[in-house]
């Protein structure tokens, strides 16, 4: 995930206890980020990219297991672009 390049348009709320956000607030200032980016990369490192792995080894096992679309290339890509659209992911697919 490139974050240099990333455009933030959705906010995120949640709630710390106050010894959580204290233990936060000074690992931000020692780590001289923002608290918004120390949540940010964590929530990145130790799930969004997680997800993304997952996604990408179902589309990987759809495309391996003989379900593939074969047609032409432009049809083709279609079609897998489809399926990797629909591919749903939970938490418990964690």
């Amino acid at each position: 995930m490139a974050q240099s390049t990333a455009q933030y348009t959705q906010r995120v709320q949640t709630m710390f206890t106050p010894q959580q956000y204290e233990l936060l607030r000074e690992y931000a200032a020692e780590s001289q980020k923002p608290l918004s980016v120390i949540v940010r990369e964590t929530v990145a490192q130790y799930l969004l990219d997680k997800l993304e792995q997952r996604r990408k080894q179902k589309a990987l096992q759809r495309l391996c297991s003989g379900d593939a679309p074969v047609s032409d290339w432009p049809d083709m890509e279609r079609q897998i672009e489809t399926m990797w659209e629909e591919t749903e992911w939970t938490p418990a697919s964690l």
